[in-house]
C-alpha cells in the first residue's frame, strides 16, 4: 500500500498502466541510476494542476519519456541529457558543435600567432636598418600591439584546451571534464601557454652580448649603434680631403675594461622563440584536413584504433604529395633560418649581418658545403648554423627518398617493361641457339675436311663457344627477370587466389558430404523397405503353405 512514508512509490497513469519505482531523493542529489522496467503509455497523461509538495518527482529517474522531459526545467533537462548516455543523437550533435568551435578558435589563434611574428620582424628590421630605434613611439606601438595579441593568444590557448577536454568527455561518455584533466594534460597546456607568451616586451632593455670573435675595437671607433638614437650633428665635423667631403665621427673610444663586452637589446633573445608559434599553422592544417572533418573517416579510424593526430595527418600528406611537402618545408626553413641568423649574428664593427650574406650562409650550411668565406661571429649564430646543417642532412635524406619514389615504375609500367624485356630476351635466345646449331655444323664439316682449312676451323669453333656463352648469359638474365617480376603484391595476389580456391574447394567438399549423407539416408530407407518387403513376403509364403 502506497503512503507518504514509503520510500518506493508506484506511479500509474492514463490509458496503459506504467509500473515505475523511484527512490525519493532531494533535488540537489544526482539522478538515480537504478534500472527500471517501464511500459511506455500510448498517450500522455492528463495535465495535473496539483501542487502537493508531497507528490513524488519522477524526473530524477533515467528512464524518463519525452513528455516528462518537456515538463522539467532546462537545467535539470541538461543534466539528464548528459547523464543519459543512450541518447546518441544528442552526443553526436554536441560533438559536431564542439568540433566547429575548436576549428574557429584554431583559426583565430593561427591568425594572431602569424600576425605577432610579422610585427616582430617589421620592428626588428626597422632597427637593424637604422630607420628607427627602440625609444620611438612607433616602436613602442608595435611592441604594445604584439603584447595585446599575445594576451589574446594565451587566453585562447586555455579556451581551446577546454573545448578539447569537452570533446574528449563526449567521445568517452564522461560527465565531468575535470576527470580528463591529468597532470600530463596540465603540463602540456602550461607549456603551450609559455611558448605563446614569449615576445619582445615594450621598452628598451640591454643584455650583455659576447663572443670569442668580438674582443677588441680599434681606437677609431666609427660605428653607429643600430639600437640607439642617431648621433647628433654636433659630433660630426666635415673634413676636406682630395676634393671629397668625408664625415668623420668623433667618439670617445671605450675603456679597456669594456672593450670585450657589448650590450644589445633583449628583443633579439625574445624574438627568435616567437617562431615556435608556427605550430599553430600545423594545427590549422590538421583541423582543416578532410580526414578530421569527414565523419566516415573518423569512424573508420575509431574502428581501427587510429587517432587522427598531427603526425598521422603529416605522414598521409607526405605519402600523397611528397614533393610539395618537402618543398614547402625547405622554403619555410630557408626564410626563418636566414632571418634568425641575421638577427643573431652581430658584430660591433659591421653591425647585423646583411640579409644576402645570411642567405648565403644558410645555403652553404644547409647543403653541408661550408666554404668558410662567411662565418657567424656569435654563439647564437653558430647554434643556428649547426641546427641548419642537421636539418639539411635530414632534408637531403628525404629528397633522396622522394626522388627514388618518383623514379619507381608503377605496376602497369612494370608489367609492360618486364613483358618487353622478356620478349627481347626470348628473341636473343632463339638467335644465339640458331648460331650454336649453325657453327656446330660448320665445325663438324671443317673437321672432316682435315687440316686444309685450319684457320676457318678455329674461327668457327670460337664463334660456337661465344654463342654457347651468350645463351647461358641470356638464360641467367631471364631467371633474374622472373625473380624481379615477383614482388610482395604478386605474392599477395597469389595468396588471395589460393585462399579463394581453397575456400571454394572446402565448400564443394562440404556440399559433397551433405549429398553423401543424404544418399546414405536414402540407402538406409531402401534397406528398411527391403526388409519390410521381405517380412511381408515371408508372411504370404507361410499363409500359402498353410492353405
Amino acid at each position: 500500500m502506497a503512503s507518504g512514508d514509503n520510500p518506493r512509490l508506484p506511479l500509474t497513469s492514463g490509458a496503459s498502466p506504467i509500473v515505475k519505482y523511484t527512490e525519493m531523493r532531494s533535488q540537489s542529489e544526482a539522478p538515480s541510476t537504478a534500472i527500471t522496467m517501464t511500459t511506455m503509455p500510448t498517450s500522455p497523461p492528463p495535465f495535473s494542476t496539483s501542487t502537493d509538495p508531497n507528490q513524488p518527482k519522477t524526473h530524477n529517474n533515467l528512464s524518463v519519456n519525452a513528455y516528462e522531459l518537456r515538463r522539467i526545467s532546462t537545467q535539470e533537462r541538461r543534466v539528464i541529457k548528459k547523464t543519459l548516455m543512450a541518447n546518441v543523437g544528442y552526443r553526436l550533435a554536441k560533438r559536431k558543435e564542439l568540433h566547429i568551435q575548436r576549428r574557429v578558435i584554431g583559426d583565430i589563434m593561427c591568425f594572431l600567432g602569424i600576425l605577432g611574428i610579422i610585427l616582430m620582424i617589421i620592428e626588428n628590421e626597422l632597427t637593424f636598418n637604422l630607420v628607427d630605434h627602440k625609444d620611438t613611439t612607433f616602436s613602442l606601438f608595435i611592441k604594445a600591439t604584439i603584447t595585446f595579441t599575445t594576451i589574446l593568444l594565451v587566453g585562447l590557448v586555455f579556451y581551446y584546451h577546454r573545448i578539447d577536454l569537452n570533446i574528449y568527455c563526449v567521445d568517452n561518455s564522461i560527465d565531468d571534464w575535470r576527470i580528463a584533466l591529468t597532470r600530463t594534460k596540465i603540463f602540456a597546456i602550461l607549456f603551450e601557454a609559455f611558448i605563446c607568451m614569449i615576445h619582445p616586451i615594450p621598452g628598451h632593455f640591454l643584455v650583455e652580448w659576447s663572443s670569442q670573435y668580438v674582443k677588441k675595437v680599434e681606437t677609431s671607433f666609427n660605428f653607429n649603434h643600430p639600437h640607439r638614437p642617431p648621433i647628433s650633428d654636433s659630433l660630426t665635423t666635415p673634413t676636406l680631403l682630395n676634393s671629397t667631403i668625408i664625415l668623420t665621427t668623433q667618439i670617445k673610444p671605450p675603456e679597456n675594461d669594456d672593450i670585450s663586452q657589448y650590450y644589445v637589446p633583449i628583443d633579439v633573445m625574445l624574438s627568435l622563440p616567437m617562431f615556435c608559434r608556427l605550430y599553430l599553422v600545423c594545427r590549422f592544417i590538421m583541423l582543416h584536413s578532410h580526414l578530421v572533418r569527414d565523419a566516415s573517416s573518423q569512424s573508420i579510424g575509431y574502428l581501427n584504433r587510429v587517432s587522427f593526430t598531427f603526425p598521422f595527418i603529416i605522414k598521409s600528406y607526405i605519402k600523397r604529395r611528397p614533393a610539395l611537402c618537402l618543398t614547402s618545408f625547405c622554403i619555410t626553413t630557408f626564410f626563418i633560418a636566414s632571418w634568425a641568423m641575421r638577427a643573431c649574428d652581430f658584430n660591433v664593427k659591421r653591425g647585423h649581418m646583411p640579409l644576402l650574406d645570411a642567405t648565403w650562409l644558410f645555403i652553404i650550411s644547409f647543403t653541408t658545403i661550408g666554404y668558410g668565406d662567411i662565418v657567424p661571429s656569435t654563439y647564437c649564430g653558430r647554434a643556428i648554423a649547426a641546427i641548419t646543417g642537421i636539418i639539411g642532412v635530414f632534408a637531403t635524406a628525404l629528397l633522396v627518398a622522394v626522388i627514388s619514389q618518383k623514379l619507381e615504375l608503377t605496376r602497369s609500367e612494370k608489367y609492360v617493361h618486364n613483358f618487353v624485356a622478356s620478349i627481347e630476351l626470348a628473341k636473343a635466345h632463339k638467335h644465339q641457339a640458331a648460331n650454336v646449331v649453325k657453327y656446330g655444323w660448320k665445325v663438324w664439316y671443317l673437321r672432316r675436311k682435315g687440316t686444309s682449312r685450319f684457320i676457318q676451323y678455329i674461327q668457327a669453333q670460337r664463334k660456337l663457344l661465344t654463342s654457347i656463352h651468350l645463351v647461358r648469359n641470356i638464360k641467367q638474365r631471364q631467371r633474374k627477370l622472373a625473380d624481379n617480376h615477383v614482388n610482395l603484391l604478386e605474392l599477395f595476389t597469389v595468396q588471395r587466389s589460393t585462399s579463394a580456391v581453397t575456400d571454394e574447394t572446402s565448400q564443394r567438399v562440404i556440399s559433397m558430404e551433405q549429398k553423401i549423407n543424404k544418399v546414405e539416408d536414402k540407402l538406409i530407407e531402401v534397406n528398411q523397405g527391403m526388409l519390410n518387403l521381405q517380412d511381408k513376403l515371408n508372411l504370404l509364403l507361410d499363409r500359402i503353405i498353410k492353405r
